[in-house]
């Protein structure tokens, strides 16, 4: 949950309030009307639209469309749909004299956005922004429509789940006509001499405005608690310009001894992960017209083919995961208490990265990580190309990809968490990897892009991910891929600053071997594969490693009726698997031990030629299994051991360090089931350090309710509020195998956005208020409203008593 004040100002049917002398942001999320498929005319006023659904934003409508059988797997077995958006505002008088643009941070997959029946703008890619000026084409003292088109392409336009429709915020921006560009300040901190820091500040404006006055810029920075720590001199832009956009250095600053942004883990005393900010106010003729604030931190960045990867001189190994923009129950709707949330399960499991893949991810998640201390490769797009499944656009993407890149690197450039650019994923298996027709395995394309980027960035280096790992283009399939005389590193990393690979950690050390400058990191390692690509990877000179698909997401099912990737260490409702302790046993210091249940294994199957099979471990319990007999996988980074059932030792096992396949694993096979209990203890140097103990649950007799933040839920429309339901016996022992229907009943100042089992089986809609309990529980996401007020819920099961709960919305 998060702290809130009303900074913004809240829409009104009427029309909105007064802005501020400056610059204002208004969230233009709420109250919209919405139609799911085509309409004739949907743009125009003359539609009529009042039995269309009345809702706030952000919404994913293509999550809430039923699942079809005959669709496409790797969409998530949806539908491909248009739909529309439509809302009324009416301008105030205050703006008159002002610029007015519409900004949206994103939609899906592609969209169009009319005002009054006129076209202003549209997206080929719905996850990079943009905006729409509406300054001249507004009517004061009448309603204006904003009508707004989204589709999410043909089946083929993506090889995940995209979702559909404004998954993310949309703002009205009001301000002085003679202001910075979108994205206009770019703040770089460089280390000087001793605990010195030189600031550089740059603006950024239309040239045309330099002819209509006298423009100058100032800049101040504040630490975390706002207290002011330098300013700059006053600096002059020059008289006028040629150039479109015209990018002015103010005079540097310096800062001694500032706090050093940092990764903070989960046995880090000091959570906080220090930022700044760096205000820059813009003077017409000595009249202050623009002012924009951008957050920042104090940190140097290293690589080097001899200790990878350092963060502010002190080595640091990437433990991160590489997952689709997903977030469970709500799909790819934003809300910064949903990303928060995962982020938290993250960092308690010890990860300390994430790559975003294949594409930027909202602007909320960067935001959190720079405060939660989390480092981030931020990915461009997945291939380079309009083929492979992997673009949906109208226009190509060799039409489209400078304005894109432009619009990706300006966002998100002054985020310290961000270390590493990514322009592209798995590309490099055809000789042309994109339009450009040059038969070099992708090398000229990137060579282009990167100089692109480095216009507007030098301060991080440049990669793209790559797989199939090999030169020419060799894949698994191929005869003779593990040939010794094969097993060389893919074109690009000749050129990239980073050889990014996907997998293929067993050949890191002969990659290194032909050629010692490269500096490798393992941007995508598998899920099955458990601790061994940690363990087997040289971590003293590699930069780290991402889990692929550590949290479930959906789409790219291997069949119906699993409706996403399940290869993963949590569920989508983010509930831990039993392998996600063994990772935690090697990314977290702290002895820990846990007992997990070794069910039958589930179909193997080879994505992306990997093995993404593997026997699952999904019982947090102990119940028996089909027969007389289980195996017990216990994980634990300890000496050594010691199971018990009942009281009664099963024998101490010893961890085997010398082998990467098994360290960390302790197995007990052929259990015979009993009822009662089973206790790990885990051991160093003969001292108990850590126990974990599973019960045999009783029958079922009534609901638990589990509310994750009830102190904190805001009353901005936008906040969430988690509840998981789970079924317990008679002492509150969950019951897993539980799978009555769960119903539930809302009153009063929340709505419900979805009741999620965490069942990839399922054919529910997730919007509806029954779900049937899946592993004995289901997670409620609430919305608050703007309101603020009480919230009553009642959760019913079949056969047992209803509980209620009573929260409230507030702010503070």
């Amino acid at each position: 949950m998060k702290k809130c004040s009303f900074v913004f100002l809240f829409l009104l049917l009427a029309g909105f309030k007064a802005v501020a002398a400056e610059r204002d942001s208004i969230l233009l999320n709420f109250d919209w009307r919405f139609h799911l498929g085509e309409v004739a005319g949907g743009e125009k006023p003359e539609t009529d639209d009042k039995s269309w659904r009345l809702l706030d934003l952000p919404y994913d409508y293509q999550l809430n469309m039923p699942w079809k059988k005959e669709a496409r797997a790797a969409r998530g077995f949806k539908e491909m749909s248009g739909a529309w958006f439509r809302k009324t505002f009416r301008p105030d008088e205050a703006w008159r004299g002002r610029q007015v643009v519409v900004d949206f941070e994103g939609m899906m997959y592609y969209g169009d956005v009319y005002l009054n029946g006129e076209k202003i703008g549209s997206t080929e890619y719905g996850y990079c922004g943009f905006d729409c000026d509406v300054t001249q084409k507004m009517k004061y003292g009448e309603d204006n429509l904003l009508a707004v088109y989204t589709n999410t392409g043909v089946p083929e336009g993506s090889r995940w789940y995209t979702g559909g429709g404004i998954n993310r915020d949309v703002r009205i921006i009001v301000k002085d006509t003679m202001s910075m560009s979108r994205h206009g300040v770019y703040v770089v901190a460089e280390k000087a001499r001793d605990d010195n820091w030189i600031v550089r500040v740059q603006a950024e404006l239309p040239g045309a405005l330099l002819q209509k006055g006298k423009v100058e810029f100032q800049a101040n920075i504040f630490d975390a608690g706002g207290k002011k720590v330098t300013s700059s001199k006053m600096t002059s832009a020059p008289a006028k310009s040629r150039l479109h956009l015209y990018e002015v250095d103010l005079d540097p600053m310096t800062v001694t001894s500032p706090r050093l942004w940092k990764v903070v883990s989960p046995e880090s005393g000091d959570q906080k992960s220090n930022l700044y900010t760096c205000e820059v106010v813009m003077y017409v003729d000595g009249k202050p017209t623009d002012r924009i604030s951008e957050r920042f931190g104090f940190r140097t960045i290293e690589y080097s083919p001899d200790f990878g990867f350092r963060l502010n001189g002190k080595k640091v190994f990437l433990q991160g995961i590489a997952n689709h923009t997903d977030f469970g129950g709500v799909g790819v709707a934003t809300y910064r208490t949903a990303i928060e949330r995962q982020l938290r399960q993250l960092k308690a499991f010890g990860f300390n990265a994430v790559r975003c893949s294949h594409n930027p991810y909202p602007d909320v998640f960067y935001d959190l990580c720079d405060e939660m201390g989390f480092l981030v490769v931020d990915e461009l797009v997945d291939k380079w190309s309009n083929d492979g499944n992997c673009w949906g656009g109208r226009e190509s993407f060799m039409y489209v990809w400078p304005q894109l890149l432009t619009e990706w690197v300006k966002r998100d450039r002054n985020h310290p968490c961000i270390i590493l650019w990514s322009l592209g994923n798995e590309m490099q298996h055809r000789e042309n990897a994109s339009g450009y027709m040059t038969g070099d395995w992708g090398v000229t394309t990137f060579r282009i892009l990167d100089t692109y980027l480095k216009r507007y960035d030098k301060t991080r280096p440049s990669t793209a991910a790559m797989y199939p790992a090999r030169a020419n283009g060799i894949r698994r399939a191929d005869s003779g891929f593990r040939e010794p005389s094969n097993i060389i590193p893919p074109e690009l990393s000749c050129i990239t600053q980073i050889a990014s690979y996907n997998y293929e950690y067993a050949d890191y050390r002969r990659y290194k071997a032909y050629d010692p400058n490269l500096i490798i990191f393992q941007s995508e390692a598998s899920v099955n594969d458990l601790i061994t690509p940690y363990l087997r990877m040289d971590r003293a000179s590699t930069i780290g490693l991402c889990y692929w698909g550590a949290i479930e997401y959906w789409g790219e099912s291997d069949g119906w009726p699993k409706k996403g990737w399940n290869y993963s260490f949590f569920d989508h409702t983010l509930k831990p698997y039993p392998r996600a302790w063994l990772v935690r046993s090697c990314f977290v210091d702290e002895p820990q031990v846990h007992i997990g249940v070794l069910e039958s294994k589930q179909k193997s199957i080879i994505w992306n030629d990997i093995l993404s099979g593997r026997a699952e471990m999904s019982h947090f319990y102990w119940r028996p299994e089909k027969g007389d007999s289980i195996t017990l996988e216990v994980s634990s980074n300890c000496d050594e051991v010691e199971l018990f059932q009942n009281g009664k030792s099963l024998g101490v096992k010893r961890n085997n360090r010398q082998d990467d396949k098994a360290q960390n694993k302790f197995l007990w096979e052929g259990v015979s089931w009993q009822p009662g209990n089973v206790v790990a203890v885990a051991k160093n140097n003969g001292k108990e350090v850590a126990r974990h103990e599973l019960q045999s649950p009783g029958k079922a007799v009534r609901l638990k309710a589990e509310v994750e933040d009830n102190g904190s839920w805001c009353a901005d429309g936008m906040d969430l509020q988690f509840i998981r339901f789970t079924a317990v016996d008679n002492k509150g022992r969950p019951v897993e195998n539980y799978e009555g229907d769960l119903t539930i009943d809302v009153e009063g100042e929340a709505n419900v956005l979805a009741l999620d089992n965490g069942d990839h089986f399922t054919n529910r809609n997730l919007e509806a208020a029954v779900t049937s309990l899946y592993r004995g529980g289901a997670l409620l996401i609430l919305r608050a409203t703007r309101n603020g007020g009480k919230v009553k819920i009642k959760a019913s099961v079949p056969g047992m008593k209803s509980i209620k709960l009573l929260l409230e919305t507030k702010c503070k």
